[in-house]
């Protein structure tokens, strides 16, 4: 079964994490900018993802490692997957 994935506003993922829909959550680092995050939350027993996009543009919310933590702790979040992309580095 492959897992369905959904683009939500901050106040949806909220909402979800208040009700424990959401109860696994990974940060992943952007492809486009080194050191900056987006939250995807998993709903495990119904193979959901939800990604937080931009309230505005369909384009995925991003944040500092530190500022996507926190934001984590203020919905009493207490573990979080954090994912990095390698990059190839010119010498």
């Amino acid at each position: 079964m492959a897992v369905v994935f959904y683009r939500v506003k901050e106040g949806e993922f909220y909402r979800l994490v208040e009700t424990q829909s959401i109860t696994k959550f990974i940060a992943q680092e952007s492809e486009n900018s080194q050191l900056k995050f987006s939250l995807v939350g998993i709903n495990p027993q119904q193979q959901i993802a939800y990604v937080i996009r931009h309230g505005r543009a369909d384009e995925l919310r991003t944040w500092r490692l530190d500022n996507l933590i926190a934001y984590l702790k203020k919905m009493s979040v207490t573990q979080c997957e954090v994912q990095l992309n390698s990059y190839t580095h010119a010498t």
